[in-house]
């Protein structure tokens, strides 16, 4: 009878080395708008979406999100819940959290997800980073 392997020893890993000596400072708003996201935002074109959630896997910052229909009703939004289907998802970008790295648009195998350009100093208008997705374009 063979003889079992030896148990492998767990590796110690150290707790990350939090700093203390960081020091805040109020930062000018105009500078920090230009500094931190270029004047580009993530378009999103729902009839080529098959919600296979690449997008959501890829993003390091966790700001894309598909919902449930359900979850549109519980969060009180009656306008929304009316335009949505029971099959129907809803797809999300937190703008706030997106930093325009353009994974989720490289990821998308579609081309639903496109990187758009800022024109006047204004965002475009209409489903720019959110929209509904019919529950029955989703791939097998």
């Amino acid at each position: 009878m063979p003889k079992p392997p030896e148990p492998k020893k767990m590796e110690i890993i150290e707790k990350p080395v939090f700093r203390a000596d960081y020091e805040m400072q109020l930062v000018d708003a105009d500078w920090l708008k230009g500094a931190v996201k270029p004047k580009r935002f993530i378009d999103f074109i729902p009839e080529q979406c098959i919600l296979c959630e690449g997008c959501v896997d890829i993003c390091p910052w966790y700001c894309i999100f598909m919902v449930d229909p359900t979850a549109v009703e519980e969060s009180g939004n009656v306008a929304l819940a009316r335009h949505m289907g029971p099959t129907d998802i809803l797809f999300l970008i937190d703008d706030n959290a997106c930093t325009r790295c353009n994974l989720c648009v490289e990821r998308c195998p579609t081309g639903a997800l496109v990187q758009s350009e800022v024109q006047g100093g204004k965002k475009k208008t209409g489903a720019r980073a959110m929209g509904k997705v019919a529950g029955s374009q989703k791939a097998s």
